[in-house]
């Protein structure tokens, strides 16, 4: 009888034994994955986000969540050109805002070749004047993201509250380690050759599993007449893939090994607790949650403000449009933002034509592969008959 009481008082003690002995494990396995990611949190160059804000507009209170994804690209530009000091100029510029009363996401694809106008954010003489040379090129070269979030508040008034810089490797790395992607590529993806001046077909249109290098240019190939706004195009197809990949076939030991082998290739202001939050807000929504659009506007030719830089093709957007974009998708719509107050140019025409975006959702994305599938395998049964 004594020996069960002793037992007895010994159960609490085992109990919090074995309840400490689960708690420094899982401890220790969550400061492991974080050692694996720690170098995302090194924001080195890229710095802190303090983001300029007009105080008579107002920021939507609560209701959205913004972030800033970019993408940093190493290389030479078209002519062989840099102008970045080894800092590396925008490729991709994505504003994604997640909508907390309706549990929607919105994104905005800005083209690389946005045109600015003659000055940047601090009065500085641009290059090109497209915001890609943005982020080396501005006033503060302590915190380089502030260069890139204060223009595209300059341009389209929408606040940033933290951000995500990937260098263009992390997209070839992360499809690599989930073993290739499963993609429809909308059209034949066509680059020159630098020796023959021939094209070359790279990916024919269709389904295919996609290699990292392969991904890497479906995302960058620009051969195309409207070559910034039809690549944007290109790329919601591979947001697609990516999106359907997380939510149907990638566990979460499966996100941590993606986000430990690509840690090396981004930065970001997000804490860890904040990352986990994202994910699991993400896995929560499906294609149709997920609107995307691109600029309004087209091609124009300019002389950049440079003497010494010949005349070169932007970006042009239509302010007016933009607004009207703005207004509906990406702000309360008690808090509307006059055009007049967006900082893009204006009193020019398109000569090579204008584009005006509806946008559509991923969901849409998915039903114009499935047409397109169809109408594939059409073709292919009548030519076999």
């Amino acid at each position: 009888m004594e020996q069960n009481k002793k037992t007895r008082r010994r159960w609490p003690l085992i109990l919090a034994c074995v309840l400490l002995a689960v708690v420094l494990v899982v401890a220790g396995v969550a400061v492991y994955m974080y050692s694996q990611i720690s170098a995302i949190f090194d924001t080195a160059e890229v710095g802190s986000l303090s983001q300029t804000q007009d105080p008579d507009i107002e920021a939507n209170g609560e209701r959205f969540y913004n972030l800033l994804v970019f993408g940093i690209d190493y290389d030479a530009d078209d002519s062989g050109r840099t102008y970045a000091e080894g800092k590396g100029m925008t490729d991709v510029i994505l504003y994604v805002q997640i909508d907390r009363d309706t549990r929607k996401v919105n994104v905005l694809q800005i083209p690389r070749d946005t045109w600015y106008g003659d000055t940047m954010v601090g009065d500085i003489t641009g290059y090109y004047c497209k915001i890609n040379e943005v982020y080396a090129n501005g006033p503060d070269q302590e915190h380089l993201v502030n260069n890139l979030a204060n223009e595209i508040y300059e341009l389209y008034k929408l606040p940033i509250d933290n951000y995500v810089y990937i260098e263009m490797d992390a997209f070839k790395t992360m499809i690599d380690v989930m073993g290739g992607i499963e993609m429809y590529v909308p059209w034949d993806i066509v680059y020159i050759d630098k020796d023959t001046k021939e094209e070359v077909l790279a990916v024919p249109q269709g389904r295919h599993k996609v290699s990292g290098d392969a991904a890497e240019l479906i995302l960058r190939n620009r051969n195309y007449t409207q070559s910034d706004y039809k690549r944007l195009e290109t790329q919601q197809y591979f947001y697609a893939a990516v999106l359907d990949y997380f939510l149907n076939e990638c566990t979460l030991a499966g996100y941590y090994e993606t986000c430990r082998s690509i840690a090396p290739y981004l930065k970001t202001d997000l804490d860890i607790t904040e990352i986990w939050g994202l994910y699991a807000t993400m896995m929560q929504v499906e294609p149709e949650d997920v609107y995307v659009v691109r600029s309004p506007g087209g091609p124009l030719t300019i002389d950049p403000p440079r003497e010494s830089y010949p005349e070169t093709s932007v970006y042009y957007t239509d302010r007016d449009a933009m607004a009207e974009l703005l207004n509906e998708h990406f702000r309360d719509p008690e808090m509307p933002v006059d055009a007049e107050l967006l900082g893009l140019p204006t009193g020019y025409d398109w000569p090579l034509g204008k584009n005006i975006d509806p946008g559509r959702t991923l969901g849409d994305v998915d039903d114009a592969i499935q047409e397109a599938e169809s109408e594939q395998n059409a073709a292919s049964s009548d030519s076999a008959a």
